[in-house]
């Protein structure tokens, strides 16, 4: 029983290695700045709203640093929106590999999603060590939390992705208006702003939002002068799992997609 578990874990390993770095080749295939692409949009997007805070006079509503203030907002945003998207293209993309023996549609998604974590985790690595350099260390209060707040906005993301990805096979419509359902996303997900600063009208309704609850968690666990009274993780992790139930459901209930491919 044991070496059954032992080599079927081997196997399963093998495969999400093989089809991550499948993914990694087909995405930046022929791309001269290739693979670093990952790391340079977001920080593009800190630098761009660094640079709009400044034009606006803004500053955090809590006594951090600006730039470690856009980072907890953008990092988990871009690991969400990436992973949606990355699971969406690895299922379109990569959906001839299930006529091979041992590799299934919910492998190329569990891949791609695990892809996005890894590179979201060397992201927040690498955006935390360039603020140390640029405008001084900003210690992580509770590392702990902040890794919890990273891994809540990986399967968040990869719940709601496996999703949409599937829904996608099966209705175009879906495909279509995946993206453009993310987008808002980048409004009110706390990028710009904490809880505690908001109209008390509006959180009632941003509390069924599962995005900002972990950048709350994740602002809670970095900012050692931040806890916020605002997050569950209950509701997240409810949300994600009912997505996965869903999910599966469509799985079953459909065999096959709208060009004839078994949902496998």
């Amino acid at each position: 029983m044991t070496g059954t578990l032992s080599t079927g874990l081997w196997n399963l390993g093998a495969t999400l290695h093989t089809l991550m770095l499948r993914e990694v080749r087909c995405r930046f295939a022929g791309d001269p700045v290739g693979y670093l692409w990952t790391f340079l949009v977001p920080l593009l997007w800190i630098a761009t709203l660094m640079a709009f805070f400044t034009l606006i006079g803004r500053t955090p509503g809590i006594p951090v640093s600006t730039p470690a203030f856009i980072a907890t907002g953008v990092v988990p945003y871009v690991l969400f929106r990436y992973t949606i998207s990355a699971m969406a293209r690895a299922i379109g993309t990569q959906r001839h590999m299930v006529h091979f023996a041992g590799v299934r549609i919910s492998d190329m998604l569990l891949a791609a999603a695990l892809l996005e974590l890894l590179n979201a985790l060397l992201v927040a690595a690498l955006v935390w060590a360039m603020i140390a350099l640029a405008f001084g260390p900003v210690p992580i209060h509770d590392p702990l939390q902040t890794l919890e707040g990273l891994l809540l906005t990986a399967f968040i993301a990869a719940a709601f992705g496996r999703l949409a990805a599937v829904a996608g096979l099966l209705s175009e419509t879906v495909k279509r208006l995946t993206p453009i359902l993310i987008r808002p996303l980048f409004w009110v997900s706390g990028v710009f702003f904490t809880v505690p600063e908001l109209p008390p009208a509006l959180p009632p309704y941003l509390w069924w939002n599962p995005l900002l609850h972990a950048v709350e968690v994740i602002r809670s666990g970095v900012f050692a002068d931040y806890t916020s009274d605002f997050y569950d993780i209950r509701l997240p992790l409810l949300a994600s799992a009912m997505a996965l139930v869903v999910s599966h459901l469509l799985q079953s209930a459909f065999g096959r997609t709208r060009d004839g491919t078994e949902l496998t």
